[in-house]
């Protein structure tokens, strides 16, 4: 009987462990399933495919075929006619050397949803891992109140102001206890957030996650062709083809046609074969126009490209004296100020308190310490959010 008692305690353990450790989600495993799962990525895979095909192939207008019946006194004869039409060559060129750039500008412009993506997934996840260590320590502060409320209950029985002092931190604790229920309630929504990003079932998607590794920031040479800039140099080249697209429609275009009709005893058979030409240089203002506006659609992009080329500059500098900012806040607080919290802690834990100010000091010593951790927190929060922004600036194609 005992030996069941004990098989059947282990195997609850075990149970309990294996569904404890199949919550359990990496970064990695969380990122990968992202790549297959995420609908956003799948739109943007068809928007490449669909542009790609876009850019295939020349923009011939189709033959037309036509068949032709004519009847008189004679008797009745058949033909039929084909015509086609032949823009100018520097048209076709110029059309598929625009469509092309803008292939490569939006295959170009995938890679950085793809990144702007997946860093979102990366911040996701650190979000619920921080959110996870934020009510571990608001948990710790409850308990650091609470043990504080007993040390200053045993004298505010004959003391008016550990009395008043002891309502204060009761007020304190209670509040935590709402905030240990909102931050259990955010918990949730990005467990449900992180379910909708790969795509599964929210109502059965609860992971733990563990500490990501701090994000790592793009190398100089990384950041020296920013990937927005290659996009709108692409789209500036197809603007350029555009305009000299319009330039051509000063010159004529060619249509073909031939046609031939079956013979009657009053008409001979015949063939017939026609080369004409356009004149667009007639109606002058209509080729004009169309010059004239794909040469301004020109000049601004030209701006726009200087415009992002200076912005994109600015913000790199910002970005990068901002994380290096971060990461020696961080290094601070974790070689410097949690140490030292941490030993006063420990100090003060061993000091029973005299009087209404040593008692105020146990308390404030006693939370200083989960205080600086989510400071912690927060600045880390700072720094992720810069680190994937400057990641999205980076020449380095996705993994």
């Amino acid at each position: 009987m005992k030996i069941s008692s004990w098989v059947i305690l282990f195997s609850l353990i075990g149970v309990s462990f294996s569904v404890h450790a199949e919550d359990r989600l990496s970064l990695d495993r969380f990122l990968g399933e992202a790549r297959e799962q995420n609908l956003d990525l799948k739109v943007n895979s068809a928007q490449v495919k669909a542009s790609k095909a876009n850019a295939v192939g020349v923009n011939l207008p189709p033959p037309m075929v036509a068949l032709t019946q004519m009847q008189d006194q004679s008797g009745q004869a058949s033909g039929f006619e084909i015509s086609q039409n032949v823009p100018f060559p520097t048209k076709l060129s110029n059309d598929h050397s625009s469509r092309t750039y803008e292939s490569q500008a939006r295959e170009k412009m995938s890679q950085i949803t793809e990144k702007q993506i997946l860093a979102q997934g990366r911040l996701l996840y650190f979000n619920l891992w921080r959110e996870q260590e934020r009510l571990d320590l608001l948990r710790e502060k409850k308990n650091v109140i609470q043990q504080h409320i007993k040390l200053a209950t045993a004298g505010a029985r004959s003391d008016n102001f550990l009395r008043i002092h002891v309502l204060k931190a009761e007020s304190d604790f209670d509040l935590l206890e709402s905030e240990i229920l909102d931050s259990q309630q955010t918990l949730r929504e990005l467990q449900i957030q992180m379910a909708e990003f790969i795509n599964k079932d929210s109502s059965q998607f609860k992971p733990v996650v563990d500490e990501p590794p701090l994000a790592s920031l793009p190398s100089t040479n990384e950041l020296s062709a920013p990937a927005q800039l290659e996009v709108k140099a692409l789209d500036l080249e197809s603007l350029r083809a555009k305009e000299s697209e319009a330039r051509s429609s000063w010159f004529p275009d060619l249509n073909l046609r031939y046609r031939e009709s079956g013979g009657t005893s009053m008409n001979p058979r015949y063939n017939e074969v026609m080369l004409g030409v356009t004149l667009p240089f007639v109606f002058f203002w209509e080729p004009k126009a169309t010059t004239d506006k794909a040469s301004v659609e020109r000049l601004r992009g030209e701006l726009e490209f200087n415009q992002e080329k200076r912005k994109i500059d600015s913000r790199k500098v910002s970005l990068l004296t901002k994380a290096e900012s971060l990461r020696k806040q961080l290094d601070l607080l974790k070689e410097k100020l949690l140490p030292r919290a941490e030993k006063r802690m420990r100090l003060v834990h061993n000091l029973a308190p005299r009087d209404m100010e040593t008692l105020q000091d146990h308390r404030e010593t006693m939370e200083a310490f989960p205080d600086l951790k989510m400071k912690a927190l927060d600045l880390r929060m700072q720094y992720e959010e810069v680190a994937a922004e400057l990641q999205t600036y980076s020449s380095e194609k996705p993994q």
